[in-house]
């Protein structure tokens, strides 16, 4: 791209698609990170992470997956609309390494292999842990056998862990009756919250820094116009900041200014 030329980046700091490599360090982030970690260590079953749209979920579990060491065996699952026996044999999949399943094998076969696998794995000291994106999604039914699996366990720690990532509103869900059980279950929580202006300020910094260190600014006032037209939210924050320096450099110039960022909102239907 002319415009990463122009101003000596390396690549692209505000790009959309998420990058472990410029995982920003929020307080909330940081907490997040430490949760999971401790989830692991100290044997957990289940920690929700909550966040909105754009918040960063995905970034912090990438940047996580690359810290694992070879110890820790992550079944990553995208697809929250699974139900139970779909999310059963996917995960027997994932973690027995067969290429397929026969449709003749029923729960209790799969829950068998599952079983003596995990116990395979304890004994050489491989943890395991199963990531759910987009939990708010998940079908009642799929939740229960979520509760059921969490179940694997010997008389010291959990044989399977799990991390689900989903949307602040899957908490007024988990809150009700039936699913009361999987609800307490859940011992770690974080939550990912927008950040606020002195936080843009940062974030816009680090990215920056990231990509090349290159003498670009921005005035106060375009920072504090992202913030407000971004509300904080990273991805937002990323969209405004590119379509600004874009300006800029049509522009030529290493001060990102008001009026760019203003250009910018207009150009993406912000306000």
């Amino acid at each position: 791209m002319e415009y990463l030329e122009f101003y000596k980046l390396k690549e692209d700091p505000f790009g959309i698609t998420p990058d472990p490599d410029f995982f920003y360090p929020s307080k909330w982030h940081t907490e997040a990170l430490q949760s999971m970690e401790y989830l692991i260590k100290k044997g957990e079953g289940f920690m929700l992470l909550t966040g909105d749209p754009g918040t960063g979920k995905t970034t912090l579990i990438r940047r996580f997956l690359n810290s694992l060491d070879s110890k820790i065996a992550p079944v990553v699952i995208y697809n929250s609309t699974l139900n139970p026996s779909e999310l059963l044999k996917y995960i027997v999949k994932s973690i027995t390494k067969r290429r397929t399943i026969s449709e003749a094998e029923d729960k209790v076969r799969l829950s068998d292999l599952l079983c003596k696998e995990l116990m395979r794995r304890k004994k050489e000291g491989i943890k395991n842990l199963v990531i759910i994106d987009e939990a708010q999604d998940l079908p009642e039914a799929t939740l229960t056998e979520l509760k059921h699996l969490s179940n694997i366990e010997t008389d010291k720690e959990k044989l399977i862990h799990f991390i689900l990532l989903a949307q602040p509103y899957f908490e007024d869900k988990l809150s009700k009756p039936e699913y009361s059980q999987i609800n307490q279950r859940i011992s770690l929580r974080v939550r990912l919250y927008h950040f606020d202006k002195e936080e843009v300020d940062s974030y816009i910094k680090f990215r920056i820094q990231r990509a090349g260190d290159v003498p670009i600014s921005f005035e106060k006032g375009a920072v504090k116009r992202i913030y407000k037209a971004s509300r904080g939210i990273p991805r937002l924050i990323n969209l405004i900041c590119s379509r600004a320096l874009m300006v800029g450099y049509l522009e030529s110039s290493y001060l990102i200014k008001k009026s760019y960022v203003n250009s910018a909102i207009e150009h993406l239907n912000l306000k």
